[in-house]
């Protein structure tokens, strides 16, 4: 018998809310999600922050890129994107601000973001940032740089981590066994996910999140397919689709 997916806000509630802001992520909890996925990237001072793209343009009243700018730059910016005015106090948040708003017991997983900029050091500065609240959430630490995965586990091993992919990988068990570290999930585009797919992860002891699912059709498809968790703009809508 298949059990329920779990549901993740992606970028919080960004459906409802400019994405990756504190206002999106209490939008997305308030929806009841299990959880939230965010991304992060390195500023020039090395903070951690809270954004998906590598440029400030399309989500910030900013310009240039996001590893030019110091946390103290980033914050002088209108983070509201395309909403209105009732978002106007919105700002690009450091990881530790975001991770102050989640109540106790919630799933976190944070999307480690490179190229093309590499930041040296990040996996290890984001291993580091959230070792106080391991005890307070559920974590997995994932990228579609599989290497900085292995710097996150050097620094804090029992961080369960995730490889994102946006092509179908054949011989998923042997990628697995060669890599130099634990693996806790795939993290798979939707329209590559199949009952097949997920059922070869599962036999490697693997969960299968899938991304970004909004329309019915693939709810029930995906679902049915027996994918461990869901990640969407709109989480309470694709909860009401679950029950």
């Amino acid at each position: 018998m298949k059990r329920t997916p779990i549901v993740l806000a992606h970028r919080g509630a960004s459906a409802n809310a400019p994405e990756n802001t504190l206002a999106a992520f209490r939008e997305g909890l308030a929806q009841g999600a299990h959880g939230v996925e965010l991304d992060v990237h390195l500023t020039a001072d090395g903070k951690l922050c809270v954004i998906h793209d590598h440029e400030l343009g399309r989500t910030t009243t900013g310009s240039g890129r996001v590893h030019e700018k110091t946390m103290e730059q980033l914050k002088r910016e209108d983070a509201r994107g395309w909403f209105g005015t009732a978002f106007a106090d919105e700002r690009v948040p450091q990881l530790e601000e975001v991770l102050a708003v989640f109540p106790e017991g919630h799933l976190i997983n944070i999307e480690i973001k490179s190229g093309p900029v590499r930041y040296p050091g990040i996996g290890r500065k984001v291993a580091e940032a959230i070792g106080d609240w391991k005890e307070k959430f559920r974590f997995i630490i994932s990228s579609f740089d599989h290497q900085v995965l292995e710097e996150v586990h050097q620094t804090e091993p029992s961080l369960p981590l995730g490889l994102l992919f946006e092509a179908r990988l054949y011989r998923l068990a042997s990628y697995i066994q060669s890599l130099p570290y634990p693996v806790h999930a795939v993290h798979v585009w939707h329209h590559l996910v199949d009952r097949e797919l997920v059922e070869e992860a599962h036999k490697c002891g693997l969960l299968v999140l899938t991304y970004t699912v909004d329309h019915e059709h693939d709810v029930a498809r995906l679902a049915e397919a027996g994918v461990d968790g869901l990640i969407s703009n709109g989480p309470g809508r694709v909860l009401s689709l679950l029950t």
